[in-house]
C-alpha cells in the first residue's frame, strides 16, 4: 500500500497541471540519425529494451561554432523535423541577426508558402531579453490553459509500464544569444562595450534561470544559436583555462554562461572540408563535424560528420553514408564503394541515391548496416533511464530516410 501522504497530495494537485508530477522523458528525432544516436541512451524496462535517441522534450539546446558553419540552417531543419508530425506544433524563430528570408526558410524546412505561415512564427525586430522571456511564458501558459487540445499519447511507456503523455512539442529558435540584449541599455552602456556585455550577461542569466522550468512544463525545445569568438585579451605566453570543455584556448562564448550550464545539450559545429560539384558527391558545400560539447544523455567529446549542401542545407541521407565512411563501415573498393558487411555489393557516390530508393534489397542492407553502427554510438552498458523506443530499428531507419527523400 502506498504512502497516505503521497496519495493525498496527488489527489490534491491532480487538477492543477502546473503542479503535476514529472512525466518520463521522451526524445524527438532531429531527422539526422547520427546526431540522434550520438545523443542517445539505452536501458532495460519491465517490457524490454528501450532507446532514447534525439533531443529530449522541454530542454534548452545550444549550437556553437564559427560564422558560416551552418548553425542556423541545422537548427531550422531540426526544428521543422520535430514539429512536422504534430498538427498543433509550431516553431518560433527570433532572428535577431536578421539574416534569414522566407524563401530560404521554405527551402530548409520543406514547408510550402501556406504551411510556413501556419507552422513558423518569425520575427526579426524589437527582440529583447525581456520579451523573449515573456514569449516563452505565454507559450507555456497557453498550452497549459488548452491542455486537452495539445496533450497526446506518445505511445511509449515508463519503466513501470505506464503510458507517457506529453504536450505536442513547440520549437523556439533564438538566433543568436550573442545579440540578445536587455531593453533598458543606456546609450552610454551600448557605446562602452564592456559594460554592455556585463549587462547582457547578467540579464541573460536571469532570463535563462527562469525559463528552464517553463520549457519543461510546456514541452518547449529551445534551440539557441551562439558564436565562438576569439579572446582578444589572451596572453600568448600564459595558458588560460577554456571557458567550457571542448573549447580551445582563446575561444570564448558571448552572452553569459547561464545558457551553457543550463543547456541540456551543447553541440559544436566545425566546417573543415569544402566540397565541389565536380568532385565526389557532386555537391557544392562542405563537411561539417557536429560534436557533443555537453550532453545529459550521452558522453561528450564525440562527433559525427554531416554533409552541408549550400543550396539545400544539411543532407540527412548523404550524411548517413558519410558517417558509415568515417567509421570504415563503408570502404573504397577500386572505383566503387562497398559495405564491409556486404563486400560483393558495389555502388558509387553517383548512383547511391538511386540504389537506396530504387533497390529494396540494397536499401535493406544499407539500413541494417546503419542500425548496427548507429547503435555503436550508444554505450553498451547504461543504467540511465531513457524511454524512447524503436522496436525495429532497421525499419525505423528505413522509414526515416524514406520520409526525408
Amino acid at each position: 500500500m502506498g504512502s497516505l501522504l503521497a496519495q493525498l497530495f496527488r489527489e490534491k494537485v491532480a487538477k492543477d497541471k502546473s503542479q503535476k508530477e514529472a512525466d518520463a522523458d521522451v526524445a524527438y528525432s532531429t531527422g539526422f540519425l547520427p546526431i540522434d544516436f550520438l545523443n542517445g541512451k539505452k536501458i532495460n524496462t519491465v517490457k524490454g529494451d528501450y532507446y532514447s535517441v534525439g533531443l529530449v522534450d522541454g530542454k534548452a539546446v545550444t549550437f556553437i561554432g564559427r560564422t558560416g558553419c551552418g548553425k542556423t540552417s541545422l537548427a531550422l531543419q531540426i526544428g521543422a523535423n520535430i514539429i512536422r508530425p504534430f498538427p498543433n506544433a509550431v516553431m518560433y524563430y527570433d532572428d535577431i541577426e536578421g539574416g534569414s528570408d522566407e524563401s530560404r526558410r521554405m527551402k530548409l524546412t520543406g514547408f510550402g508558402p501556406n504551411e510556413i505561415r501556419d507552422r513558423i512564427i518569425y520575427r526579426n525586430e524589437g527582440i529583447t531579453a525581456e520579451n523573449f522571456f515573456t514569449r516563452i511564458c505565454d507559450i507555456c501558459n497557453l498550452k497549459l490553459e488548452h491542455y486537452n487540445d495539445f496533450v497526446y499519447d506518445t505511445g511509449l511507456i515508463d519503466p513501470l509500464g505506464d503510458p507517457i503523455f506529453k504536450l505536442q512539442p513547440t520549437v523556439y529558435i533564438l538566433d543568436s544569444l550573442a545579440m540578445l540584449t536587455p531593453d533598458k541599455l543606456t546609450e552610454e552602456e551600448e557605446l562602452s562595450g564592456q559594460m554592455s556585455a556585463t549587462s547582457m550577461a547578467k540579464t541573460n542569466t536571469q532570463v535563462f534561470k527562469r525559463i528552464i522550468p517553463k520549457l519543461k512544463q510546456g514541452n518547449i525545445i529551445l534551440l539557441v544559436i551562439n558564436h565562438i569568438n576569439d579572446d582578444v585579451n589572451i596572453n600568448p605566453y600564459q595558458m588560460k583555462k577554456a571557458q567550457i570543455g571542448y573549447l580551445k584556448q582563446g575561444e570564448t562564448l558571448p552572452g553569459g554562461r547561464a545558457a551553457s550550464y543550463l543547456a541540456n545539450n551543447m553541440f559544436r559545429l566545425d566546417d573543415n572540408t569544402k566540397l565541389k560539384e565536380s568532385e565526389g558527391l557532386g555537391i557544392y558545400g562542405k563537411i561539417v563535424d557536429v560534436g557533443i560539447v555537453k550532453s545529459r544523455t550521452n558522453a561528450g567529446g564525440k562527433s559525427v560528420p554531416l554533409i552541408f549542401d549550400s543550396i539545400n542545407g544539411f543532407d540527412p541521407t548523404l550524411s548517413l553514408l558519410l558517417f558509415l565512411k568515417s567509421i570504415k563501415a563503408v570502404v573504397a573498393k577500386g572505383a566503387y564503394m562497398v559495405m564491409v558487411d556486404y563486400p560483393d555489393v558495389k555502388f558509387s557516390n553517383k548512383d547511391f541515391r538511386d540504389r537506396l530508393y530504387g533497390d529494396p534489397m540494397f536499401a535493406k542492407m544499407f539500413n541494417e548496416v546503419c542500425a548496427k553502427n548507429l547503435m555503436g554510438l550508444i554505450p553498451a552498458e547504461d543504467e540511465y533511464i531513457s524511454y524512447s523506443s524503436t522496436n525495429n530499428l532497421t525499419d525505423s531507419i528505413l522509414s526515416t530516410i524514406t520520409e526525408l527523400k
